[in-house]
């Protein structure tokens, strides 16, 4: 009897010995209904994440989240910092959405569409089976002394997952730097790009840790999501389902006289299971509602001539589905909120956006003379401007014309400016007022001279134009 079957007979953990100490789990291999569905699932997931950052939508990479350059492009559109904003729209959707697709379906995230489960079902136990073969062959391996055999297939299999683990660090690392550059600084020496291959490296040994030793721990041990579960389900939302009234009392544990149930007691939904549980005892926060014990129960109840469905998908409560239900309705109205904000936000930015400042670090302002030795008072400003367009822009920058007429200068270079398609420029002007003419023009105290700055697009205005707050300041 294998040393799982041995440690659910006595009532413990399927992935702890009587000592306490871990068994690496092998689970069963399983078919059926919910295990083709799933690798199809699973397989589009995979080629999405590996796709992904080696596309481009409108000129961007199709997924890009360019931290240090505070870039970022998500399915065609170009962000920058000043947008982050719009992150609050992302985060918040994407909390409500999984609340809400949690308290229909249940952990269908974990199981089918968690990178945790997703890599290790479709990656690295595929290429334990290649390698070592199926399941009961490879607990043999984990039972016996350790011999050329067994490392040379070992070591063959390690290989690989320190290739596989290698090839999905870069492309997890291509989604924050760019691929373009990520094959750029592949091509150079890692000399050239220390901070980068490090983490790279980092990321290839957390991943290999992960993925090909450490595994179910992290959803048992480490996964906060299991341990809120119970706040996002109810009775009415979908999981993993054993009836026990049709199942209990299962073979072997009936009273002399008593029918017994269903259940044959074959243990085959515990050794399927990815994270060793026995799903008879009900809902547990180690369950990832994977289905691999309902395929794996129905293959065994089609084999004893008994109806399917004695583990299912249904209702926690094992009553009929519901889709429509208070919290339900609740969730929907904020992700109809958060969808128009977002779709509000976005209809409100523009292809341009400009930044005013001062100049930099020197005084607030300085005294001149002109050519007459006549005193004026200059203020040197700054606009960081961004185009974030896809096409080649013209802009100008222009002060109200009424205060040109009065006397006030303007001196800026290259105006009116073309700036190319999502790119950036800091655009620097002065401004010159006469000392009389300050008298005259500024209020207050200290004394300002309240104006404004406009810059618009100069081939089409209706489409870009924005105007911004300028003080001018001078001596009192």
């Amino acid at each position: 009897m294998s040393r799982e079957h041995k440690e659910h007979d006595i009532g413990k953990l399927t992935s702890v010995d009587e000592f306490g100490d871990r068994i690496g789990l092998i689970p069963a291999e399983v078919k059926g209904y919910w295990k083709k569905r799933r690798d199809i699932v699973q397989y589009i997931l995979l080629f999405i994440f590996l796709a992904l950052p080696w596309t481009t939508m409108n000129g961007h990479q199709t997924l890009l989240l360019n931290m240090p350059k505070r870039e970022f492009a998500i399915f065609g559109s170009f962000f920058k910092a000043h947008d982050t904003p719009l992150v609050f729209f992302i985060f918040a959707g994407s909390a409500i959405g999984l609340a809400f697709i949690t308290a229909i379906w249940g952990r269908i995230w974990c199981g089918w569409a968690c990178p945790q489960t997703v890599f290790i079902e479709a990656v690295y136990r595929r290429i334990e089976q290649w390698v070592e073969g199926d399941y009961l062959t490879r607990r043999k391996m984990r039972d016996a002394p350790l011999t050329s055999a067994i490392f040379f297939k070992k070591s063959i299999k390690w290989f690989l997952f320190v290739v596989v683990s290698s090839l999905i660090s870069h492309s997890f690392i291509a989604y924050f730097t760019g691929s373009k550059e990520l094959v750029q600084m592949i091509q150079g020496s890692p000399q050239e790009n220390w901070s980068y291959f490090l983490i790279v490296t980092f990321i290839t040994a957390i991943i290999l840790f992960d993925f090909a030793w450490f595994r179910e721990q992290f959803c048992i041990i480490m996964c906060p999501y299991g341990r809120i579960q119970s706040v996002l389900l109810d009775q009415k939302s979908l999981g993993i389902y054993y009836d026990t009234q049709r199942g209990e009392p299962r073979k072997g544990k009936t009273e002399p006289g008593q029918k017994a149930g269903d259940c044959v007691a074959c243990n085959r939904c515990v050794q399927v299971c990815p994270t060793g549980i026995d799903i008879r005892n009900g809902l547990q926060l180690e369950c990832i509602a994977c289905t691999a014990c309902i395929d794996a129960c129905d293959d065994i109840m089609t084999k004893v001539g008994k109806p399917k469905g004695l583990i299912r998908y249904s209702p926690l409560d094992g009553s009929t589905f519901k889709l429509f239900k208070p919290r339900l309705l609740i969730y929907i109205v904020l992700l109809v909120a958060i969808v128009a904000g977002f779709s509000y936000k976005m209809s409100k930015r523009a292809d341009t956006a400009f930044t005013l400042m001062k100049g930099g670090a020197e005084a607030p302002y300085s005294m001149v003379k002109n050519d007459q030795q006549e005193d004026s008072i200059l203020n040197h400003f700054r606009v960081h401007l961004h185009n974030q367009g896809n096409l080649k822009s013209k802009y100008q920058l222009s002060l109200p014309q009424d205060l040109i007429d009065k006397g006030v200068e303007l001196t800026i270079a290259q105006n009116p400016l073309e700036l190319d398609a999502d790119s950036s420029f800091t655009w620097h002007f002065f401004i010159k007022v006469k000392k009389g003419l300050w008298e005259q023009l500024s209020t207050g105290q200290p004394k300002i001279i309240r104006t404004q700055v406009t810059i618009s697009e100069l081939n089409n205005p209706e489409k870009y134009k924005e105007t911004k707050e300028l003080i001018i300041v001078g001596p009192n």
